[in-house]
């Protein structure tokens, strides 16, 4: 063979590894935010729910990694986050985290809201996304 024919094999196997690659790491993270996506609208319908019983009762619901609560919601049967908290963070504001494994690994979501907030769109959510090394 001659020394360019080789050349150009070289860099055609060497850009066809690098889009195989590429396409690979897309798929994964769009597989990853796309299950992150459960915990996010887990932590929407708490958020909602909470604002609401704020509302109703005058104090914000305190729950320490539960999966069941009457007053707020079942989680239960959400497929990768089912454990959730929720915590006041001062007289005004409260914080929600979501627990949940994908694909072996721990993730926490968190968002935080104040009394006087309204239910607010998942697309416009601020969340925190805290990966858990084990």
């Amino acid at each position: 063979m001659k020394k360019e024919t080789i050349i150009t094999l070289i860099v055609f196997l060497f850009l066809t590894a690098a889009v195989v690659l590429s396409i690979k790491l897309t798929y994964q993270n769009y597989k990853k935010e796309r299950l992150l996506l459960n915990g996010k609208i887990l932590c929407a319908q708490i958020m909602s729910a909470s604002i609401n019983y704020y509302r109703n009762n005058g104090k914000y619901l305190i729950n320490d990694k539960v999966s069941f609560n009457d007053d707020i919601l079942d989680a239960r049967t959400n497929p990768y986050f089912s454990t959730f908290s929720t915590y006041p963070i001062d007289e005004n504001t409260q914080g929600i985290s979501v627990f949940g494994n994908i694909e072996g690994t721990d993730y926490e979501l968190k968002i935080t809201f104040n009394k006087a907030d309204e239910p607010t769109p998942l697309k416009d959510l601020k969340f925190q996304t805290i990966k858990h090394k084990k």
